[in-house]
């Protein structure tokens, strides 16, 4: 391997001065951040009409929890998308370059396998439906070592119900393994 020049430097430097952006902030991502936002108002407000639990369980975590906090993290996490292209200009690196292209076909597949898990998720359950995520996204993105796709398959449901329904106390939908199983989950 050959160390660069200083023309392959030079060259280098001025292909990252060509698309940096003088902006603070990157119009696209701005305005999918502004949507971003949007999305999560309505998410917020939608929480605030869910209906009061019964008196026997206000002791628990309220129904809105949950989505609020995912609500918030989408929130920060969308603050940071507007500043994005300056940390990746740094490397050398245009943020619009993969933007051209499209979106790759892969994303709608993946986005049909999981509206279609949604639509199945009341008769499988929550668990099963868990199970069904983790042994088809993986290998739909290209996983090929199946002992790694059945060991993940397997450890990460787990540790989900075990984390939700044993030590939040969130309430699973049995589905098809009905008492079966569902006794344990809950």
């Amino acid at each position: 391997m050959t160390e660069p020049t200083q023309a392959d430097q030079a060259q280098a430097a001025a292909a990252r001065s060509d698309f940096a952006s003088p902006s603070l902030v990157n119009r696209t991502d701005l305005i999918l951040t502004l949507c971003i936002f949007a999305f999560c108002g309505f998410a917020w407000y939608s929480t605030t009409l869910f209906e009061e639990p019964s008196a026997l369980f206000q002791d628990n975590i309220q129904p809105e929890f949950f989505p609020r906090i995912m609500v918030w993290t989408i929130g920060l996490l969308a603050l940071m998308l507007p500043f994005e292209h300056r940390a990746i200009t740094k490397r050398g690196e245009d943020i619009d370059s993969e933007r051209r292209t499209g979106i790759p076909p892969m994303v709608y597949i993946t986005f049909g396998v999981l509206v279609t898990l949604l639509l199945i998720a009341p008769v499988l359950g929550t668990l099963l439906t868990i199970v069904t995520a983790a042994f088809i996204i993986p290998p739909l993105w290209g996983e090929r070592r199946i002992k790694l796709v059945v060991f993940f398959a397997i450890l990460f449901p787990a540790a989900v119900t075990i984390l939700f329904s044993k030590v939040l106390q969130v309430y699973f939908e049995p589905g098809l393994l009905g008492e079966t199983v569902g006794n344990w989950v809950q």
